[in-house]
Protein backbone atom coordinates (compact mmCIF):
# COMPACT_ATOMS: atom_id res chain seq x y z
CA UNK A 1 0.00 0.00 0.00
CA UNK A 2 1.59 3.67 -0.70
CA UNK A 3 2.32 5.69 2.08
CA UNK A 4 0.09 8.94 2.53
CA UNK A 5 2.59 11.81 1.53
CA UNK A 6 0.96 13.94 4.26
CA UNK A 7 -0.35 13.03 7.63
CA UNK A 8 -2.52 15.45 10.24
CA UNK A 9 -0.43 15.92 13.24
CA UNK A 10 2.22 18.49 14.47
CA UNK A 11 4.13 17.13 11.61
CA UNK A 12 6.23 20.58 11.17
CA UNK A 13 7.19 22.07 14.40
CA UNK A 14 6.76 25.23 16.18
CA UNK A 15 7.70 28.56 16.02
CA UNK A 16 7.68 30.59 19.68
CA UNK A 17 7.80 34.07 19.39
CA UNK A 18 8.11 36.84 22.17
CA UNK A 19 5.83 39.80 21.96
CA UNK A 20 6.38 43.22 22.93
CA UNK A 21 3.38 44.06 25.39
CA UNK A 22 3.65 47.41 25.38
CA UNK A 23 3.07 48.31 22.34
CA UNK A 24 -0.14 46.25 21.80
CA UNK A 25 -3.04 44.88 23.77
CA UNK A 26 -5.05 42.03 24.52
CA UNK A 27 -8.17 43.46 21.74
CA UNK A 28 -5.64 44.49 19.45
CA UNK A 29 -3.86 41.11 19.64
CA UNK A 30 -7.25 39.53 18.64
CA UNK A 31 -7.88 41.86 15.63
CA UNK A 32 -4.61 40.71 14.49
CA UNK A 33 -5.32 36.90 14.64
CA UNK A 34 -8.68 37.13 12.87
CA UNK A 35 -6.61 39.38 10.04
CA UNK A 36 -4.12 37.43 9.00
CA UNK A 37 -6.47 34.16 9.41
CA UNK A 38 -8.09 36.09 6.85
CA UNK A 39 -5.13 36.63 4.47
CA UNK A 40 -4.61 32.44 5.06
CA UNK A 41 -7.77 31.03 5.22
CA UNK A 42 -9.83 31.46 8.16
CA UNK A 43 -10.35 30.93 12.16
CA UNK A 44 -12.30 27.67 12.63
CA UNK A 45 -11.98 27.65 16.16
CA UNK A 46 -11.55 30.15 19.42
CA UNK A 47 -10.87 28.83 23.20
CA UNK A 48 -9.86 31.50 26.20
CA UNK A 49 -8.88 30.05 29.32
CA UNK A 50 -8.75 32.86 32.47
CA UNK A 51 -7.28 32.60 35.70
CA UNK A 52 -10.50 32.61 37.54
CA UNK A 53 -12.04 30.40 35.11
CA UNK A 54 -9.65 27.85 33.73
CA UNK A 55 -9.06 26.41 30.27
CA UNK A 56 -11.84 26.33 27.48
CA UNK A 57 -13.67 29.84 29.66
CA UNK A 58 -14.89 30.34 26.37
CA UNK A 59 -15.40 28.74 23.74
CA UNK A 60 -16.70 29.54 19.81
CA UNK A 61 -16.70 27.62 16.55
CA UNK A 62 -16.59 29.16 12.66
CA UNK A 63 -17.22 28.87 9.27
CA UNK A 64 -18.20 25.44 9.23
CA UNK A 65 -17.27 24.16 5.70
CA UNK A 66 -19.89 20.70 5.92
CA UNK A 67 -17.02 18.53 4.64
CA UNK A 68 -13.86 16.83 6.21
CA UNK A 69 -10.48 17.78 6.37
CA UNK A 70 -8.25 16.58 3.31
CA UNK A 71 -11.56 16.06 1.47
CA UNK A 72 -12.10 17.99 -1.88
CA UNK A 73 -13.87 21.33 -1.17
CA UNK A 74 -14.92 23.59 -4.30
CA UNK A 75 -15.21 26.69 -2.29
CA UNK A 76 -14.40 28.42 1.20
CA UNK A 77 -18.08 29.54 2.95
CA UNK A 78 -17.10 32.03 5.28
CA UNK A 79 -19.01 33.84 7.50
CA UNK A 80 -17.14 35.10 10.64
CA UNK A 81 -14.07 37.31 9.56
CA UNK A 82 -14.42 39.64 12.61
CA UNK A 83 -14.37 38.83 16.74
CA UNK A 84 -18.38 37.95 17.62
CA UNK A 85 -20.12 40.42 19.66
CA UNK A 86 -19.99 37.42 21.98
CA UNK A 87 -16.76 37.25 21.83
CA UNK A 88 -15.72 40.72 22.66
CA UNK A 89 -18.55 40.97 25.34
CA UNK A 90 -16.57 38.36 27.13
CA UNK A 91 -13.06 39.62 26.62
CA UNK A 92 -14.48 43.02 28.37
CA UNK A 93 -16.24 40.96 31.01
CA UNK A 94 -12.99 39.07 32.40
CA UNK A 95 -9.77 40.90 32.12
CA UNK A 96 -7.82 37.93 33.82
CA UNK A 97 -7.43 36.17 30.35
CA UNK A 98 -4.28 34.19 30.48
CA UNK A 99 -4.12 32.34 27.01
CA UNK A 100 -6.10 32.78 23.51
CA UNK A 101 -6.00 29.76 20.94
CA UNK A 102 -6.74 30.49 17.35
CA UNK A 103 -7.24 27.04 15.08
CA UNK A 104 -6.58 28.38 11.25
CA UNK A 105 -7.92 26.39 8.69
CA UNK A 106 -7.09 27.10 4.80
CA UNK A 107 -6.97 24.81 1.36
CA UNK A 108 -4.54 22.97 -0.34
CA UNK A 109 -3.40 21.09 -2.94
CA UNK A 110 -3.29 17.13 -2.22
CA UNK A 111 -1.26 14.63 -4.01
CA UNK A 112 -3.98 14.54 -6.53
CA UNK A 113 -3.99 17.91 -7.48
CA UNK A 114 -7.33 18.30 -6.09
CA UNK A 115 -8.28 21.12 -3.67
CA UNK A 116 -8.91 19.97 -0.22
CA UNK A 117 -10.51 21.22 2.47
CA UNK A 118 -6.83 21.71 6.13
CA UNK A 119 -8.76 21.85 8.53
CA UNK A 120 -6.74 23.00 11.87
CA UNK A 121 -3.81 23.82 10.04
CA UNK A 122 -2.40 26.06 11.96
CA UNK A 123 -2.55 26.82 15.85
CA UNK A 124 -1.96 30.31 17.30
CA UNK A 125 -1.69 30.24 20.95
CA UNK A 126 -0.85 33.77 22.61
CA UNK A 127 0.26 33.65 26.45
CA UNK A 128 -0.80 36.66 28.43
CA UNK A 129 0.68 36.45 31.43
CA UNK A 130 0.18 39.57 33.76
CA UNK A 131 3.78 39.61 35.59
CA UNK A 132 6.08 38.19 32.58
CA UNK A 133 6.46 38.72 28.96
CA UNK A 134 3.62 37.65 26.52
CA UNK A 135 4.56 34.70 24.04
CA UNK A 136 2.83 33.27 21.05
CA UNK A 137 3.19 29.98 19.89
CA UNK A 138 2.71 28.89 16.30
CA UNK A 139 1.66 25.16 15.66
CA UNK A 140 2.12 24.07 12.76
CA UNK A 141 -0.46 20.74 12.51
CA UNK A 142 -0.08 19.25 9.26
CA UNK A 143 3.05 18.64 6.60
CA UNK A 144 0.90 18.87 3.39
CA UNK A 145 2.59 22.14 2.90
CA UNK A 146 6.20 20.25 2.80
CA UNK A 147 7.20 17.48 1.06
CA UNK A 148 8.02 14.53 3.94
CA UNK A 149 11.91 13.39 3.74
CA UNK A 150 11.24 9.92 3.55
CA UNK A 151 9.08 10.41 -0.30
CA UNK A 152 10.32 13.71 -2.39
CA UNK A 153 9.70 13.09 -5.53
CA UNK A 154 8.34 14.97 -8.40
CA UNK A 155 4.61 14.91 -6.76
CA UNK A 156 5.19 15.78 -3.54
CA UNK A 157 7.93 18.97 -4.58
CA UNK A 158 4.93 20.24 -6.69
CA UNK A 159 2.58 20.06 -3.73
CA UNK A 160 5.14 21.95 -2.09
CA UNK A 161 5.28 24.35 -4.96
CA UNK A 162 1.77 25.38 -4.50
CA UNK A 163 1.36 24.76 -0.66
CA UNK A 164 4.48 25.83 0.92
CA UNK A 165 3.91 29.27 -0.04
CA UNK A 166 0.87 29.69 1.72
CA UNK A 167 2.26 28.45 5.11
CA UNK A 168 5.48 30.96 4.57
CA UNK A 169 2.95 33.98 3.94
CA UNK A 170 1.13 33.21 6.83
CA UNK A 171 3.91 32.55 9.29
CA UNK A 172 5.89 35.66 8.08
CA UNK A 173 2.52 37.70 8.80
CA UNK A 174 2.39 36.16 11.91
CA UNK A 175 6.20 37.58 12.58
CA UNK A 176 5.66 41.18 11.46
CA UNK A 177 1.96 42.20 12.15
CA UNK A 178 2.22 41.27 15.82
CA UNK A 179 5.03 43.35 18.36
CA UNK A 180 7.42 40.19 17.98
CA UNK A 181 10.89 41.08 19.92
CA UNK A 182 12.23 38.30 18.84
CA UNK A 183 11.34 34.34 17.60
CA UNK A 184 12.90 30.73 17.21
CA UNK A 185 12.31 27.53 16.09
CA UNK A 186 11.30 24.48 18.33
CA UNK A 187 10.77 20.82 17.46
CA UNK A 188 10.97 21.23 13.92
CA UNK A 189 11.87 18.59 11.64
CA UNK A 190 15.12 18.94 10.06
CA UNK A 191 13.68 20.47 6.63
CA UNK A 192 11.68 22.73 7.83
CA UNK A 193 13.57 25.58 8.17
CA UNK A 194 15.32 25.51 4.76
CA UNK A 195 12.71 24.86 2.76
CA UNK A 196 10.23 27.56 4.23
CA UNK A 197 13.58 29.83 4.48
CA UNK A 198 11.45 32.76 6.54
CA UNK A 199 12.43 36.30 4.79
CA UNK A 200 12.11 37.23 8.83
CA UNK A 201 15.20 37.55 10.90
Amino acid sequence: MARRVWRYDYGLGTIYAELDKSKTSMMDLIQKAFAIADDFGYISRVEITTESIGEDAFVEQYNVQGTGAFKPIDQLHITTKAPTEEFIAFIEKHPDVRKLNFSLSTTGVDDHGRTVLIGGAVNLTIYLEHDEEWGMNIFINTDIFIPLFWIKDARTEAMAETNAPVLKRLLENCLTRFPVTEWEWLDTLHYTETYLNLSVK
